[in-house]
C-alpha cells in the first residue's frame, strides 16, 4: 500500500463521496475508485459500503481511517524535519561524557549551541567510558567524550575518535599544603599524604606513570582514594592535606583563582589526559553535530592555550 492510497482514502472519508473527494483531489472519480479498490485488496478487507447518500464505513474502514491519520501526520512530520536538517536548522544530538569533559568542555558549550540553533535538541547522558561505548554501539548516542589514551579507546577498529588538545594531569592541593614548601620535591614525599586518583584510569596506567604506587590490596604506608566523579573528593582539597590527580580543566579556574595549589614532583612523569570525540565509524551523524564537535576542539584548545600561564 503507498501513501497516496491513504490520502486517496482519508479525503473520501472527509468529503463522505466519490464525486467531492476527487475534485478536492484534482482526479477524475474513476481514477479515485481504482485507488480505493486497489487498496481494499492490498488490505484483503472491504473499507467502505457504497450507498446513494454517499460512502459508509465498514470496521476495517474505520480502523484504517484511524491508523491513517496518524501515519499521514507522521509521514508530514518526518518530511518537515528533513528539510530541517537539510538546511541546517534542526537537528537531534545525543552525547555521551564522563564526569569531567561534561563539566569542563560540554558545559561551557552548551548554552552559546542552544543560542546559535534553538531547534537543537541536546540528550547528554553522564556515566563512565563503558557504559558510554555500551550505549554507543547500541544506537543510543550520536558521540560520548572520554579518555581515550589511557582506556584504549583510540585504538579501537570500530570507532572514529576526534582527538581533543591533551591536557596535563596535575598533582593539586590546598594552597596551605605543607608539600608546597618543600623544594626538590619527590614522590616519596607525595606518597606521605593521602592521594586521590581517578577510577576510569587502568591500574597499569597510574603505576606506569607513578613509581611506586601501589594499588589494589592494602598496603602499609599507602592512603587511596579513587574516586567516579572528581566533584565527590573536590571539596575535600580546600581543607585537608588530601592531594589529587587530575586534568587541569577541572581544577583550571580555582588555580587561576589560587584556591588550590599544583605540586611539581621532580621524579613524576609528566601525565597527559587525553580526551576524545568518539563515534562509530561509518554513521551518518545530525548536520549540527559537526558545529558541536567544533566548539568542544575549540574549547579544549582554549582550556590547553592557558596552561603555560598557569603550570
Amino acid at each position: 500500500m503507498e501513501i497516496r492510497h491513504l490520502r486517496h482514502f482519508l479525503m473520501l472519508c472527509r468529503k463522505g463521496s466519490f464525486s467531492a473527494a476527487a475534485e478536492a483531489l484534482h482526479l477524475s472519480q474513476p481514477s479515485l475508485s481504482r485507488s480505493i479498490q486497489r487498496m481494499e485488496e492490498l488490505l484483503d478487507a472491504r473499507l467502505l459500503d457504497r450507498q446513494r447518500s454517499g460512502v459508509a464505513l465498514t470496521p476495517y474502514g474505520e480502523s484504517v481511517l484511524r491508523h491513517g491519520e496518524r501515519i499521514l501526520r507522521d509521514v508530514r512530520q518526518l518530511s518537515m524535519e528533513l528539510e530541517l536538517m537539510q538546511s541546517g536548522d534542526w537537528s537531534e544530538i545525543a552525547l555521551g561524557a564522563s564526569p569531567i569533559p561534561a563539566q569542563t568542555l560540554i558545559g561551557p558549550v552548551v548554552g552559546e549551541l542552544t543560542r546559535q540553533h534553538p531547534t537543537l535538541n541536546l540528550d547528554l547522558r553522564v556515566d563512565n567510558w563503558r557504559r558510554s561505548l555500551a550505549w554507543l554501539e547500541a544506537g543510543e548516542l550520536n558521540y560520548f567524550i572520554d579518555e581515550v589514551a589511557a582506556t584504549g579507546l583510540d585504538r579501537h577498529e570500530a570507532l572514529d575518535v576526534v582527538p581533543l588538545a591533551p591536557q596535563p594531569a596535575i598533582m593539586c592541593c590546598n594552597p596551605q599544603h605543607p608539600l608546597l614548601a618543600r623544594r626538590d620535591l619527590q614522590l616519596a614525599d607525595l606518597l606521605q599524604y593521602p592521594l586521590a586518583l581517578p577510577r576510569n584510569l587502568p591500574d597499569a596506567f597510574l603505576e606506569r606513570h607513578i613509581p611506586g604506587l601501589t594499588l589494589g590490596p592494602m598496603v602499609a604506608g599507602r592512603r587511596i582514594v579513587r574516586f567516579d566523579q572528581f566533584l565527590s573528593v573536590k571539596p575535600a582539597l580546600f581543607d585537608s592535606h588530601l592531594v589529587a590527580l587530575t586534568p587541569l580543566a577541572s581544577v583550571h579556574q580555582e588555580i587561576v583563582d589560587q584556591k588550590l595549589g599544583v605540586l611539581k614532583v621532580g621524579d613524576l612523569d609528566e601525565i597527559q589526559a587525553k580526551f576524545g570525540i568518539v563515534s562509530l565509524k561509518g554513521r551518518t551523524q545530525p548536520p549540527a553535530s559537526e558545529k558541536l564537535v567544533a566548539a568542544i576542539v575549540a574549547e579544549a584548545e582554549r582550556i590547553v592555550g592557558s596552561a603555560s600561564s598557569i603550570l
